[in-house]
């Protein structure tokens, strides 16, 4: 009998050390999680107005209108025209340097010769109109065709 008292004494002590680490547990978990200021309705309001406030506004005024979005003089610099070796870098590079899209390597003097020999209006109008794999004027078409001549020139210069 005596062996049956101390079982239940020790399942006794254990259930109260479990209960006091669940109680100290609770009250952690209340500690860490809540903070008195985010259950407050004030601050819960708050936080509902700035997650459901417009984005933008309608000026339905010209003074509106110029109050929402000021207007910023910037002075733009005028840059000269291009280098070929800058066009080339802007516009050609990702292909002709990297052979993407059987597009043939700048310095491979083997896949360019056959391009070469058809003449440089053939290269011109492959390149400002689009050839196979390759966008009209390679992608960028605000580049003149000054530019898309100077590039060429780069490629067949460096492929020779």
């Amino acid at each position: 009998m005596s062996e049956d008292k101390q079982v239940l004494n020790d399942i006794g002590k254990v259930i109260a050390v479990l209960i006091i680490i669940a109680i100290v547990i609770s009250i952690a978990a209340i500690n860490l999680v809540g903070d008195n200021e985010g259950t407050s309705a004030a601050f819960q309001e708050k936080k509902v107005l700035d997650r459901i406030k417009p984005l933008g506004v309608v000026a339905t005024t010209a003074a509106e209108a110029k109050e929402a979005s000021p207007v910023v003089e910037e002075v733009a610099v005028e840059q000269g025209p291009m280098t070929a070796e800058q066009v080339y870098n802007t516009a050609c590079m990702a292909c002709h340097s990297t052979g993407a899209a059987g597009a043939p390597k700048t310095g491979d003097v083997a896949a360019w010769a056959p391009r070469i020999a058809q003449g440089d209006d053939v290269l011109f109008e492959h390149a400002t109109k689009g050839f196979k794999g390759m966008p009209p004027r390679g992608g960028s078409p605000q580049l003149s065709d000054e530019d898309i001549t100077v590039a060429i020139g780069f490629m067949v210069s460096q492929s020779q």
